[in-house]
């Protein structure tokens, strides 16, 4: 849901107390049930702006009302659910402010997966002037083979041309129980099960 909320100007309460002192606007009488009508529709209006509202937003519209978001950036949803389908606009959305550098290819992956910048690390391959890598990326931060497949591909598409991507790492936090009960954490890192396609040049 959004944390915008749209809240009447005035309840019934509110209006009743606007009515000149002369005027009957007991609970009941004509005067409150007439007000109540306008209230009440008032209201349904203001909650119907809320929900246009959410339906704008990448964050929480859903179905149909997504799918009208999606194909305004020319994102087709391909029968993926909401929450790929979202991850998905997003990350193309990113992809296109992306030029081709080391710092605008961490925005991407960080913003894409929700991560921190500061998580991320971009950097080139030893004795390989023409290609880069993607390490430390936490894993918890890629739930499925398809999500860690668009960020590969994101990322292939965005670097300069003639530049390789030979791969990604994620890093993994694992606790481990020792004697008398007590816990460490070591860090693992583990290669990405995807194989990274090239494009041909020419």
């Amino acid at each position: 849901m959004t944390d915008k909320a749209y809240t009447p100007e005035y309840n019934l309460e509110d209006l009743l107390n606007e009515l000149p002192v002369s005027l009957a606007y007991e609970e009941g009488s004509n005067n409150a049930k007439l007000l109540s009508l306008y209230s009440d529709g008032m209201e349904d209006t203001l909650v119907t702006l809320q929900k246009m509202d959410e339906w704008h937003s990448i964050d929480t519209a859903e179905g149909e009302a997504l799918d009208m978001i999606g194909n305004d950036r020319g994102v087709t949803r391909n029968g993926y659910d909401d929450e790929f389908y979202r991850f998905l606009i997003k990350s193309k959305q990113l992809q296109r402010q992306t030029d081709g550098t080391y710092n605008s290819l961490i925005k991407l992956i960080a913003e894409s997966l929700g991560a921190k910048y500061s998580e991320i690390n971009v950097g080139p391959v030893n004795n390989e002037p023409n290609a880069i890598q993607v390490t430390n990326v936490p894993a918890t931060y890629i739930d499925s083979q398809r999500k860690e497949k668009l960020v590969l591909d994101q990322i292939r598409s965005s670097v300069a041309a003639g530049i390789r991507v030979a791969g990604i790492g994620f890093q993994k936090t694992v606790k481990s129980t020792l004697y008398y009960a007590m816990q460490f954490q070591t860090t693992q890192v583990i290669e990405s099960t995807m194989s990274v396609p090239q494009l041909k040049e020419g």
